[in-house]
């Protein structure tokens, strides 16, 4: 099974990509699972203490153990990747051996503030978002997709292009 970690700043469009890239890999011989961290972070009352994280990094480490038991060719992993050191956490929970390469979805400020105030989900910027903003945009990878004037299905293909998926 090969991942592919998806990061980006909140806003950025890694949800909308995911979702094109997914469509993408219907016609394809790739199986491909996608899961986006942030889903798994959602429980109340919200926090973030031990009890939360680990609860997080179980729900990370069993859905890859099962899409790899599964037969799963590729399995997609959005997040808000901020560091190296995220990355370093993710690819830890993954089963041994676990082929992984990183994409970062990167736009300019001006794009990425429409971006995010045309979301109805959100509630404007916040120093919380322009901290993500700021270290996505600087986290090391091994592959950038800047965004800036393609639609979700083009940065999709971009993505798809650079991790071989379809090949």
């Amino acid at each position: 099974m090969r991942v592919v970690l998806v990061g980006g700043a909140p806003g950025v469009g890694k949800t909308a990509m995911a979702r094109r890239l997914l469509e993408l890999a219907e016609t394809g011989r790739d199986l491909v699972q996608w899961v986006d961290v942030d889903s798994l972070w959602l429980h109340q009352p919200w926090r973030v203490d031990e009890r939360s994280i680990a609860m997080v990094e179980a729900n990370l480490r069993a859905v890859a153990e099962h899409a790899a038991r599964a037969g799963v060719d590729v399995l997609v992993i959005t997040w808000v990747f901020q560091s190296a050191e995220m990355h370093r956490i993710v690819t830890g929970l993954l089963p041994p051996a676990t082929e992984s390469v990183s994409v970062q979805l990167h736009a300019r400020r001006a794009v990425w503030e429409q971006r995010f105030a045309a979301d109805p989900e959100r509630r404007g910027i916040n120093e919380r978002y322009e901290d993500g903003y700021r270290s996505a945009q600087a986290t090391p990878v091994d592959h950038v997709v800047d965004t800036d004037g393609l639609t979700p299905m083009e940065v999709a293909r971009r993505v798809a292009d650079l991790v071989g998926l379809g090949r």
